[in-house]
């Protein structure tokens, strides 16, 4: 069932979707800059996460000696990598992207050894250890090739926004609420 939406309601759903579409179109345009600003972004919430820690490690009078220690070392720990990441957002793009390449790898190869060892008919066996190659596989390339990790990754987050804008667009541009 459809109804019928305010006029306020359309406008912000027509500015929100194509602000969405347009940040989808540059983010497939300039696909490592997207993915080094999301890396930034994350480096400023760990040092406001650093921060916060900290504080909550200086002022909790109430929490006994050891959890305040450990708030004040987690605390120093996010602001140090918080700030790495924020000065350095390019190398720390690409440990991260290597790090995930890493955890593809040690995944499937983890798939291929369940795969091999199962108890199970010859077709999931076999699923498992050909996904677990495939995975695998994957996880090497990104590892040998980090570039190819950041396009993929900001490939697939700028479809995602663009296919969200033209949801929100259509929607605003309808008059109707699809949700």
């Amino acid at each position: 069932m459809t109804r019928r939406t305010s006029g306020a309601y359309r406008a912000v759903e027509i500015i929100l979707g194509a602000a969405a579409l347009i940040i989808g179109v540059l983010a497939l345009a300039f696909p490592v800059a997207t993915v080094v600003s999301i890396v930034f972004f994350f480096g400023i919430a760990l040092f406001a996460i650093g921060i916060l820690r900290l504080a909550t490690g200086a002022s909790a009078d109430w929490l006994p000696g050891a959890s305040r220690k450990t708030n004040i070392s987690i605390g120093i720990l996010a602001i140090i990598i918080g700030l790495v990441i924020m000065f350095v957002p390019f190398f720390s793009t690409e440990i991260i992207i290597i790090m995930i390449g890493f955890a593809l790898l040690i995944y499937g190869v983890g798939r291929i050894i369940v795969g091999g060892a199962a108890h199970m008919n010859g077709g999931l066996r076999a699923l498992l250890i050909i996904f677990g190659v495939m995975v695998a596989v994957f996880g090497l390339i990104v590892i040998i090739f980090p570039v190819v990790g950041a396009f993929t990754y900001a490939f697939f987050v700028s479809l995602a926004f663009i296919v969200i804008g033209i949801d929100a667009l259509a929607s605003g541009i309808s008059w109707t609420s699809l949700t």
